[in-house]
């Protein structure tokens, strides 16, 4: 006789199962982050090719979807051909327009990218030129704005004497019985070359790779979401694979808003900053305008370190033009916080200052420069699933989703809201003791109307 387990019986089995593995997973990461740290670290650069390739087809498809949307599919309409997705005849013509259009895709980004190199590397490697030719001379320039400065200041000129004296010392000793013994020898020399040369070879490798990816996710990216849809349906019941669909659709959609739109935010910041740099008189704006550009993609932190960066560089030829840039920075920054950012970007993450910090500060941390450009849209994410599953969870128990029923909320009593602001509640310590400030103030209250009480007794006796 067969036994057949009950319904329930399997799903306390499958429960167990799924915590006796999230707890290993849990021992795992608090005993041996660093194992798993370092796995992980070798499988993305193993995949770093296809990381690439995703990422160029992620921000590429929004250029994709609009060539073959708006220019492609209206030319083959006025022909007789339906080329839309929700065509099921003209799948030959449909196959057409998508190769046409990830060919002017793929020339229009290879247009964009050699423009880029052609117009500002050349000024890029002028401009390092010059500083390096000026070097000498801008060291003078500041010696004699120092100078200028402390001949009047002579407690002040003693003072900085005695710390560079100091300073020289702690450098010679450095110099002499530390750095030299580790100078390398031509055997390590010879060896940190090769490895350069097999990683210049290895990130060609993984471009040229990342360019094929590409390539292929475009042409072929409604068949990766098909296929996953038909998987998340064929493993799960049918709500929590709406669900499943409906997440990873929410991922795409939240990175390719934010990271596009970062892109292109960071884009029109940079030229015009070299704008502005023209128009101020600035020097090298090309380079200045390319690290502000850049930084600007970090979230939140950015353009404070392009804008410092950009500050120290003109120090060393003139403090006053360093001053000006700093000042144009800032009124730069908040036009793009408030008024371009918003209007590229917009609310993609829905996530407050606070957790754009703290994302940034998290995955920073973790990955460093990469965890700065992607924290962001990762913890947005997490923060929406988070959402979602203490929804569900107070739908389940008959309670309000909406999060303005919780601002004066004291405690819930029979799924009946208790407000703070009702003075009839006092339990689950609603009422607490008066401020340090209330305290002090009553006291003294209470002090002077103790006085005031026993001077009609001293007059009576």
């Amino acid at each position: 006789m067969k036994m057949k387990p009950e319904k329930n019986q399997v799903t306390w089995a499958i429960t167990i199962f799924w915590l006796c593995i999230s707890l290993m997973l849990v021992y795992y990461l608090l005993f041996h982050g660093k194992t798993l740290g370092k796995t992980f670290s070798t499988i993305v650069n193993s995949l770093s090719g296809i990381v690439i390739g995703i990422v160029i087809a992620f921000v590429l498809i929004p250029l994709l979807e609009f060539i073959e949307e708006k220019i492609l599919a209206p030319i083959y309409k006025k022909r007789g051909f339906d080329v839309s997705r929700a065509s099921t005849a003209d799948k030959k013509k449909r196959k057409q327009v998508r190769n046409i259009s990830v060919l002017l895709t793929m020339i229009i980004f290879f247009i964009i990218v050699y423009g880029l190199f052609r117009i500002i590397i050349p000024q890029l490697i002028q401009s390092i030129r010059e500083i390096v030719y000026n070097l000498p001379m801008y060291i003078h320039n500041i010696n004699e704005y120092s100078n200028a400065f402390l001949a009047n200041r002579p407690d002040l000129q003693k003072i900085i004497d005695s710390q560079l004296d100091t300073y020289y010392e702690n450098l010679s000793e450095f110099l002499y019985k530390q750095l030299l013994p580790m100078m390398p020898s031509v055997n390590t020399i010879v060896k940190v070359a090769s490895q350069s040369l097999f990683s210049i070879v290895g990130v060609i490798f993984d471009i040229v790779v990342g360019l094929i990816v590409a390539i292929y996710v475009l042409l072929s990216k409604e068949r990766f979401s098909t296929s996953g849809k038909k998987l998340a349906y064929a493993v799960f019941r049918e709500e929590f694979a709406n669900e499943v669909v409906g997440g990873f659709r929410f991922v795409k959609n939240t990175f390719q808003a934010f990271v596009g739109g970062k892109l292109v935010d960071s884009l029109i910041i940079g030229f015009i900053c070299y704008l502005g740099c023209l128009i101020l008189k600035i020097n090298y704006p090309v380079l200045i305008s390319v690290i502000v550009g850049l930084t600007n993609i970090i979230p939140f932190f950015g353009p404070y370190i392009g804008g410092i960066a950009g500050a120290l560089l003109l120090v060393l030829i003139d403090p006053v033009k360093a001053l000006i840039f700093l000042v144009f920075v800032i009124v730069l920054q908040q036009f793009d916080g408030n008024i371009l950012g918003p209007r590229i970007i917009g609310n993609s993450t829905g996530l407050s200052s606070f957790w754009v910090i703290f994302s940034i500060t998290l995955f920073g941390g973790l990955w460093g420069i990469v965890g700065w450009l992607i924290g962001v849209p990762i913890f947005a994410v997490l923060y929406a699933l988070v959402s979602r599953i203490t929804n569900i969870l107070l739908e389940k128990k008959g309670l309000s989703t909406n999060t303005k029923d919780y601002y004066d909320l004291a405690y819930i009593e029979d799924k009946e809201f208790k407000p703070l602001s009702d003075k009839n509640n006092t339990k689950f310590n609603v009422k607490t003791d008066s401020s340090t400030f209330k305290k002090i103030f009553n006291l003294k209250t209470k002090e002077k109307n103790a006085d005031k009480k026993e001077e009609p007794k001293s007059e009576e006796k």
